[in-house]
């Protein structure tokens, strides 16, 4: 069965990105996988300080991210299964691409975190055989 991997931070892009690998994972009856990270960069691990705060609303954000997703593709045939991770999110999500043998990995143009989050498509294509589709914005 083939798989496609999704990732989203919740920006309108990556909601694009979501729509379009929803219909690709129908097309090809895929399962959609889908990973929102927790960029460690602007998010360190949770401590007892003002950084545990935005620590904690990120990674609530993160898993209402996935959770949309899964909203979007609740009145479709495909399955869905999703993840919050920490890391940097190219990396993130080339080991999770590895972790479940995705064929195809799915993410937006531009996000909410843009100095990092724009360069993670052309990082991930750069740096994996598998395909990339990198949604535009207004596509």
């Amino acid at each position: 069965m083939a798989t496609i991997l999704l990732a989203t931070d919740g920006s309108e892009d990556a909601r694009q990105a979501a729509s379009e690998a929803i219909d690709l994972a129908e097309e090809r009856e895929a399962t959609l996988h889908v990973i929102c990270v927790v960029d460690k960069r602007r998010f360190g691990d949770p401590a007892l300080s003002s950084a545990e705060l935005a620590t904690i609303y990120a990674e609530d954000h993160a898993e209402l991210c996935v959770a949309d997703v899964v909203a979007m593709a609740a009145d479709r045939p495909v399955t869905v299964e999703g993840d919050t991770r920490h890391g940097i999110p190219h990396e993130v999500i080339l080991d999770y691409a590895e972790e479940v043998d995705a064929d195809t990995i799915v993410v937006g143009d531009r996000g909410d975190h843009a100095e990092h989050f724009s360069g993670v498509g052309r990082t991930v294509r750069e740096r994996t055989d598998r395909d990339v589709i990198v949604v535009e914005a207004g596509a």
